[in-house]
């Protein structure tokens, strides 16, 4: 194996593995863009975040389980990562209630092209940890349609949540007092990361392609000596 497909081989898992690593401890939140979607006078996400953590940084897009508190783009803070089903330091109460969440944070993330179905998801999520805010929103109007398939996501987390596997959400829970300025706390917000499988599978790829390109290369050196 030549030394240039390993390096390349060796940045590309470090450049996949970014997010998983910074699962571990404190880790230094910072908003970058809300994204231009919105629905019911307020941005609805996925929203990009830059996440220090263990000397790493990572660029993140991340989903808001909290609508009472607000920040904005540019404001930093420090945040406890949690997973399901341990949840240390979490800003709500409830596995079940979590449970829901991760399982919209999912469809949400599978929805990504549809961005209406993206704000749907969104509300839905604030509604189960604020139960009602969708229908008593103060920044602006959410439609009949709208409202009918915030109910109907609703009812799908509570039918579908309790069955699901949630090893690669990760939930950003704010510490209180690091945020600067006069915005109030700062919001929660839920990850959704590659699994070790995932990750190993993507460098058997890697080591399989680099293989390859090796045999190519030998190949190519033969025919040359041949010539």
């Amino acid at each position: 194996m030549t030394n240039r497909v390993v390096s390349v081989l060796f940045a590309a898992l470090l450049l996949l593995a970014a997010p998983v690593a910074l699962a571990d401890g404190n880790s230094t939140l910072t908003l970058t863009s809300p994204g231009s979607n919105v629905m019911g006078g307020v941005y609805v996400g996925p929203y990009t975040f830059t996440v220090n953590s263990g000397g790493q940084s990572s660029q993140l897009e991340l989903v808001c389980d909290d609508f009472k508190d607000e920040v904005f783009p540019g404001e930093s803070w420090q945040a406890l990562s949690s997973t399901l089903p341990t949840l240390n330091n979490v800003q709500f109460s409830g596995l079940t209630q979590y449970e829901q969440v991760a399982y919209l944070v999912e469809q949400m993330f599978a929805n990504s092209n549809n961005p209406e179905t993206v704000g749907d998801i969104q509300w839905a999520i604030w509604d189960i940890l604020d139960p009602g805010v969708s229908s008593s929103d103060p920044y602006g109007t959410i439609s009949a349609q709208d409202q009918s398939n915030i109910a109907g996501w609703l009812a799908a987390a509570q039918a579908n949540s309790a069955s699901g596997e949630y090893s690669d959400l990760l939930i950003y829970t704010p510490i209180p007092g690091t945020q600067p300025g006069p915005d109030g706390p700062p919001q929660e917000y839920v990850a959704m990361t590659p699994e070790p499988g995932t990750l190993a599978l993507f460098g058997i790829g890697l080591l399989s392609l680099s293989i390859l390109a090796r045999r190519r290369i030998k190949a190519a050196r033969i025919q040359q000596d041949v010539a």
